[in-house]
């Protein structure tokens, strides 16, 4: 995976619905105290992140797959064996969607690493307690972007 100096650590996680829009989004809190946010993201998602993060929230009459990996124990401590970290790592810019990579430890020495929706991989990252981390590079683009600079 990336060299641990173009990546910013994640050290807190927020998720909640944008107020003028009322749009789904994660933001990252990062280690150099800037922020990465990833908008447009599953409710589900948003809904399953307050839950772990004991925000209060929607209530949803129906659980969904994140509620169920969250109750049962045994996948959750499964999951946690074998997740290492999650890297959102990668901006499509065709169609303006990121990627993360989520690495996986199988025994001593086999690791696999998963392409995944970012949303989902922060989600099993925070379920399991392992670190997250952006790119710094997008980090960047994010930031000048927001400031009208292409």
């Amino acid at each position: 995976m990336d060299n641990n100096e173009d990546l910013a650590r994640v050290t807190n996680v927020d998720a909640f619905f944008i107020p003028i829009y009322n749009s789904p989004a994660i933001v990252c809190y990062l280690d150099d105290n800037r922020q990465f946010m990833l908008s447009n993201v599953p409710v589900e998602i948003v809904l399953a992140i307050r839950k772990l993060n004991n925000k209060d929230g929607i209530i949803e009459e129906r659980e969904n797959v994140f509620d169920i990996l969250n109750f049962i124990p045994e996948i959750k401590d499964n999951l946690e064996k074998h997740i290492e970290k999650v890297v959102i790592d990668q901006l499509n810019e065709k169609i303006g969607v990121y990627s993360a990579l989520i690495e996986l430890k199988f025994g001593d020495s086999i690791v696999i690493e998963k392409r995944m929706i970012p949303s989902h991989a922060v989600f099993l990252a925070l379920l399991t307690k392992k670190p997250i981390y952006v790119r710094r590079n997008l980090v960047d683009e994010q930031e000048n972007e927001d400031k009208g600079e292409s």
